[in-house]
Order: C-alpha cells, then structure tokens, then sequence
C-alpha cells in the first residue's frame, strides 16, 4: 500500500494543500456528511459523483469494500479504517486513469452539468443519499444536527421579538416538529418523557404492527385542551413529513 500522506501543504508556499484521490474521497465524503450549513445541494451532488465514480473504478479492479466506506463516511467522524479504505482503494487506480477521475469531474462541475442529485450506489440503494431522503440526519462536527440549533434560535429571536407566549402560536409549530425531528437522540427521548409527564401525550389505547403507541388527533386535541380544528390546524403548520404519520393497521392495547 502506498505510504504518501493524503495531504501536503502546497510546495509554493500559498495556503491550502495539495491532495491525492484519497484524500479526495475523505473530502468528499465530508461535503455528503457533513455540516449541511457548509455545502450547497450542487456541493454535494458533485461530492456525491466524485465518490461513486472513484469506488466505481476501485471496484473495476477487486476493491470489495465499497459499502463498507460509504457507512464509515456517514458516520462523519475520523476514523482510521475509512482512511486505510481510502488509500486502497486509491492504489488499485492506474496514476492515469485518476488524473482522468480528476480532471473528468472537476470539469463537470465547473461547467454545472449533471448538478442533481444522482442516484448512486445501485448497489446499496438509499443508504447514501441525503438529497434524497428527507428524514436522513446530518450531524455537524459537534453531533448535533444544525437544523435543531436553527429550530431553536428562531424560536428564540421570536419570543426576544415578540414575547414568549409568540413562540406558542400555531405558525411556529414547524419549529417545535423541527427541533423534536432533528433534536440528539437523548435530548429527544427526554423531550417525549417530559411530554408525558405534563400530559401532552396521552395515553395510548392502540398500537402499530412493530408495537409503537399510536394517537388519533381528537386524543392529541383533547390532551392538550384544544379543539379538533385546532388541533388539526397544529399538524398542518407543523409540516409533519408524511412518513410519520401512520397509515397501516392499528390494534388496540390489551
């Protein structure tokens, strides 16, 4: 296996550095992964191109690991295994046929052709497209998804805008279905343990086909104390992606 490093400080002196395909594989797979503040859609569609086609042409040539280095990617942290991936994949390309990599991609996206989102790794179908799956989470370099911190500091300018009781009004409900979707899976959990103790979640009287407790909306109106229009006026400011609402079989408790 090869031993150069991934990156080197540019020879002339300037900023920025100088990187092997490898090194642009880890790259890129920081633009699909992470921050979505920090790449735009285009950002990452191009990431998302350069990646499938370098384990495309890795793959041509017995790499055995390509689903393996899209799950180390997505966890979007270091990881000393996704690096030793990369390089092998790396070295099982001809030099020439990576500067083709090279110079066939990043033309294709100074010229914007083919900017959306493909659909990639057939092989491994929605495992790896974010663009794609809107309930796919991406944490920043902290863990915590941006789109949760946004949620709350716009419910924070709100009530330092227009008081607190603002931020209670049925068009901020997106916001709290924000936070709640987006929110660390521990902060969530005490969330909806919280939402149980005062009440706001009642009783469940009926479950789903995997065991989930399941509300209808006069249940939800009527723990809360508000009315069915009301209620359902709630759900529909919230933007409730549809996939969490529940339109299988339902079995009642015993």
């Amino acid at each position: 296996m090869s031993k150069k490093p991934m990156f080197i400080p540019n020879p002339d002196g300037s900023e920025g550095y100088l990187l092997n395909l490898a090194g642009v594989l880890l790259i890129s797979g920081d633009a699909i992964f992470g921050d979505p503040a920090e790449t735009t859609p285009t950002g990452r569609a191009n990431a998302m191109r350069m990646v499938e086609r370098i384990l495309q042409e890795a793959e041509k040539r017995g790499f055995m690991h390509t689903s393996t280095v899209w799950n180390l990617m997505r966890r979007n942290e270091p990881n000393r295994r996704l690096a030793n991936l990369a390089q092998e994949a790396m070295d099982l390309i001809p030099k020439e046929v990576q500067g083709q990599i090279m110079q066939e991609e990043m033309s294709n996206a100074r010229a914007g052709t083919n900017v959306t989102p493909p659909l990639l790794a057939q092989k491994h179908p929605g495992r790896h497209e974010p663009e794609n799956n809107p309930r796919f989470l991406r944490p920043g370099p902290d863990g915590v998804d941006p789109r949760f911190m946004a949620a709350g500091q716009e419910l924070k300018r709100i009530a330092e805008k227009e008081g607190k009781d603002a931020i209670h009004k049925p068009e901020h409900a997106h916001l709290y279905a924000k936070m709640m979707r987006f929110a660390p899976k521990d902060l969530r959990e005490e969330m909806e343990a919280k939402a149980y103790e005062l009440g706001l979640i009642p009783k469940a009287t009926h479950v789903g086909e995997d065991g989930q407790p399941l509300y209808s909306v006069e249940q939800l109106a009527n723990a809360n104390g508000v009315s069915l229009a009301e209620m359902e006026q709630f759900i529909a400011d919230a933007d409730i992606d549809p996939n969490d609402l529940h339109s299988g079989p339902v079995f009642p408790l015993q």
